[in-house]
C-alpha cells in the first residue's frame, strides 16, 4: 500500500530547517511522527525550536552529493521528504553546482530511500517544469523548463518514475507556485517588506503586472503530509493557493498592512523574468483531499508578525 501513516512512523526530510522543510517537520511533530530525521548541509537550528521541543527531532549535517552520510541517515525510515534544493538563483549562476545537488543529489536520495526500504517518497519539485507561459497551468501541462533549476526538477521527477518502475518504490511529486511564509530568506515579500520597515520605498521591476499563485507554506507542509499518507503513488500534483496577484498589489498590499506611507517606485528598464505563473490545484484538492486554508491577507500579516518579532530578538 502507498499510504504511510504519520503517526508511529519514522521520516527522514532532506533541508529539513531550511523554509519549507521546517514547516513540514512541524506538520510531522505535529501528528506524532515516531521520529523526524532532518537531515541538512546548513542547518538552521532556530527554524526546528519548536518541533524539537514537543517530538522526536534527529539532525544530521550532511550533503545531498554525499551517498554514504544519506545512507546513514536513511535507515530505518518509513518515508522520505526530500526538500533540499540549490534554488533558482544560484542553479543559474552555477549550472554545474545545480547539476550536482539537483540532479545527482537528488538520485542519491532516491536511492538511499530505495535502498533502506523506505516505501515512499514525497518530492518537492516546481512550477518551473512547465517553462514559461500564461496559461493557467494544470498538471497535464507540457514539461517545458528553461532553466536550470527546472531542467534539475524535472529530472528528480523521471528518477523517481524509473526508481517506480523497476524497484516499486511509491513517490508523490509536488510543483510548487510560489511558496511564501514565515522563516523565508528570500524572495518578493520579504524583500519587499524589509525594505518597507527599514524605511525605504519598494522597487517594483517593470510595471508590477507581473502575477503569481502566492501559496502560504503551512498550507504547502500539510499538502506534503497529505501526499505522504494517500493512497496514491506515481502522481504529480501543482501546490497552490487557487488565487492570483500581481507583484503591484502585493507591494500594495504590504504597504497597508504595515501602516507605511511609503509609495513605491518603479523600475521600467528591468527585465521581467516572467509575465505569469499560475497553477490549477484542482487535482490536489480532490484526489489528496487538501484545502489551502491562508488567504493572501492573513499570510503577509503572519509575515510581518514574524519578521518584526525577529527584529526584537
Amino acid at each position: 500500500m502507498p499510504a504511510v501513516p504519520i503517526e508511529g512512523s519514522r521520516f527522514l526530510v532532506t533541508g529539513g530547517s531550511g523554509f519549507v522543510g521546517s514547516h513540514v517537520v512541524d506538520e510531522l511533530v505535529g501528528a506524532d511522527a515516531k521520529e523526524v530525521v532532518v537531515f541538512d548541509k546548513v542547518v538552521r537550528g532556530e527554524n526546528l525550536e519548536q518541533a524539537a521541543r514537543v517530538g522526536s527531532v534527529t539532525v544530521v549535517e550532511g550533503d545531498v552529493t554525499d551517498r554514504e552520510a544519506l545512507a546513514a541517515a536513511a535507515a530505518g525510515v518509513d518515508g522520505v521528504f526530500h526538500l533540499a534544493v540549490l534554488p533558482i538563483g544560484p542553479s543559474e549562476a552555477d549550472p554545474r553546482l545545480a547539476l550536482d545537488v539537483n540532479v545527482v543529489g537528488t538520485f542519491n536520495v532516491i536511492e538511499a530511500a530505495q535502498q533502506a526500504g523506505a516505501r515512499k517518497v514525497v518530492y518537492s519539485s516546481a512550477s518551473s517544469v512547465y517553462g514559461d507561459t500564461n496559461e493557467t497551468m494544470d498538471e497535464s501541462h507540457p514539461l517545458e523548463a528553461r532553466s536550470m533549476y527546472g531542467a534539475s526538477k524535472i529530472a528528480g521527477e523521471y528518477f523517481l518514475r524509473a526508481f517506480r518502475e523497476i524497484h516499486g518504490l511509491d513517490f508523490v511529486t509536488l510543483r510548487y507556485m510560489n511558496v511564501y511564509g514565515p522563516r523565508q530568506e528570500g524572495g518578493l515579500i520579504v524583500s519587499v517588506l524589509r525594505r518597507i520597515e527599514s524605511g525605504q520605498p519598494p522597487v517594483i521591476q517593470g510595471d508590477g503586472s507581473a502575477s503569481f499563485d502566492f501559496v502560504h507554506v503551512a498550507d504547502v507542509a500539510r499538502l506534503n503530509v497529505a501526499a505522504m499518507i494517500s493512497d496514491v503513488s506515481g502522481e504529480a500534483f501543482n501546490v497552490g493557493s487557487g488565487g492570483e496577484a500581481s507583484v503591484r498589489e502585493v507591494v500594495e498590499q504590504l504597504i497597508q498592512l504595515t501602516g507605511s506611507e511609503l509609495e513605491p517606485e518603479y523600475d521600467l528598464e528591468a527585465k521581467v523574468l516572467m509575465a505569469r505563473r499560475v497553477g490549477k490545484n484542482e487535482k490536489a484538492v480532490q484526489v489528496l483531499g487538501w484545502t489551502p486554508e491562508r488567504d493572501l491577507d492573513t499570510g503577509l500579516a503572519e509575515v510581518i508578525a514574524f519578521e518584526r518579532a525577529r527584529e526584537r530578538v
